[in-house]
């Protein structure tokens, strides 16, 4: 399951979803605004999400899929909150669930690294006085290449 959405979610509702006694392992990754400062050195209020629904649509259905055939997943949610997002407040949930522990830990990995850096989301840190928009991290992309051996199969 993929949802792209400006509402908040609730992660027991969708674990709920997706429980079963075919898996032995799930494995979860929680996204929050943290304290930050923009670029300027002012503490953001939160950021603003944007994002080519389309597009983040597809992009995240092809990385979801090659996480379920590398990995054997039995389920795999991907949940993006977009807009206006507060200090704290959840950004994305990706649930894997596998019959194996390792299975779902490293496709987890997989799809935050490659969702990071290929997928069309956009974020500003909003402050007082601006919202700014936050450059793409060289340290994303390396986490991304580094799953070369997945994503050229």
């Amino acid at each position: 399951m993929i949802k792209i959405t400006d509402k908040n979610f609730n992660l027991e509702k969708e674990f709920l979803k997706i429980s079963s006694t075919n898996n032995g392992g799930y494995s979860f990754f929680l996204g929050t605004v943290r304290d930050d400062l923009n670029k300027s050195g002012e503490k953001i209020n939160g950021i603003f999400l944007e994002c080519y629904k389309d597009l983040a649509i597809k992009q995240l259905s092809k990385i979801r899929e090659q996480a379920i055939q590398k990995w054997h997943l039995n389920h795999c949610v991907i949940i993006h909150r977009i807009g206006k997002i507060s200090l704290g407040e959840k950004i994305v949930l990706i649930i894997t669930a596998a019959p194996h522990r390792d299975d779902a830990i490293r496709a987890n990995e997989f799809i935050i690294d490659c969702l990071k850096a290929n997928a069309a989301f956009w974020k500003f840190n909003i402050s007082k006085k601006n919202e700014e928009i936050v450059n793409f991290n060289q340290k994303d992309l390396k986490k991304y290449l580094k799953w070369s051996d997945v994503l050229n199969t």
